[in-house]
């Protein structure tokens, strides 16, 4: 039988490591300064399921752009061979500079790196990632606002598409953590995994 994984993605200095400490208790490495996750790494849950914690997604400050290059194409690659094998994927984004990012690429005629890459693991897995809106607590008043525009951009503002889940949440405060670790154990049960961290 093939491993199968539970795949973290997110932009560099989105709390992706923050959140999987968080939720699962593993000792990830994380740090203040972005892309402190360099490579692809799998990390053993339990009998045939890894935990992988990739690498931050698009550019990586006091990095040249070949590294970056590489790093986006290990991302990509193992996402497109694996897809299959991945039971979930969780894209975790900082929702408090998302839509300023988002519309910067899009006036120089980019999709934006966030929803580049929940595009690409829906196609590549056949279902849509879980999508931690991280860092609510910077964003104050403007947070249903910055959600709704959220759910618009993936859906490439047609409201019919299927919904993508998205988790308004804190690393820094741990709200809304309880709700995306138990999509996440909802998941691996349906997939015959016994929970591989403490509720």
């Amino acid at each position: 039988m093939s491993e199968r994984y539970l795949v973290f993605t997110g932009r560099p200095n989105s709390g992706k490591s923050s959140i999987i400490r968080k939720i699962t208790g593993l000792q990830t490495k994380s740090g203040k300064r972005p892309g402190t996750t360099r490579r692809v790494s799998a990390i053993p849950l339990s009998q045939g399921l890894s935990l992988v914690d990739m690498p931050g997604y698009g550019r990586i400050t006091g990095a040249d752009r070949s590294f970056t290059e590489n790093v986006k194409d290990d991302i990509t690659d193992f996402i497109e061979e694996k897809g299959g094998d991945i039971i979930l994927a969780v894209h975790v984004l900082d929702l408090s500079t998302f839509m300023e990012v988002a519309l910067r690429q899009e006036e120089k005629g980019l999709i934006p790196i966030d929803l580049e890459m929940i595009q690409y693991i829906w196609e590549s897995t056949g279902e849509p990632p879980l999508v931690a809106a991280n860092k609510v607590d910077r964003v104050g008043g403007a947070r249903d606002s910055l959600l709704d525009e959220l759910r618009l951009l993936i859906a490439s503002g047609d409201p019919s598409e299927p919904e993508c889940p998205i988790f308004p949440m804190s690393a820094k405060t741990g709200e809304g953590l309880g709700a995306l670790k138990d999509a996440i154990h909802r998941r691996l049960a349906e997939e015959g995994f016994r929970t591989p961290f403490k509720k």
